[in-house]
């Protein structure tokens, strides 16, 4: 079983995220959650997380500045990050952030599930 941590500022998206995990995705546990980057580094710091499903723009400390700190906690977690832009600039930050994932929210959840078991696939190899 993969655990997995949901980092977004809005506590619907968690949820709905969660919900979605949960009912189609049994290899993987939601472990853990946060609202900002730097709540997300103290939860992946006490869950030790194998996924990290992420927003992009948060208060506190935004997902691309929170991933760069991750690298040095769980330096095998793998970041999929999620945002409401598409702003063109945020392909190149998240591959220098180290992700393997990027979707553009309101994500459908027919793509998170695809994209969460190809993740899942390639980890057990």
């Amino acid at each position: 079983m993969y655990k997995m941590i949901i980092v977004d500022d809005e506590q619907l998206e968690r949820q709905a995220i969660r919900f979605i995990v949960d009912r189609h995705c049994p290899e993987i546990s939601v472990v853990g959650e946060a609202s900002d980057g730097a709540l997300a580094l103290q939860v992946a710091n006490r869950v030790r997380p194998d996924i990290v499903l992420m927003d992009i723009r948060m208060p506190e400390m935004n997902g691309l500045d929170a991933a760069k700190h991750l690298r040095t906690i769980v330096p095998e977690a793998k970041i999929i990050f999620l945002t409401a832009s598409d702003n063109s600039n945020y392909v190149q930050d998240v591959a220098t952030a180290g992700a393997v994932d990027y979707m553009l929210k309101p994500v459908r959840p027919d793509k998170l599930i695809h994209n969460l078991h190809c993740l899942t696939k390639s980890m057990s190899n």
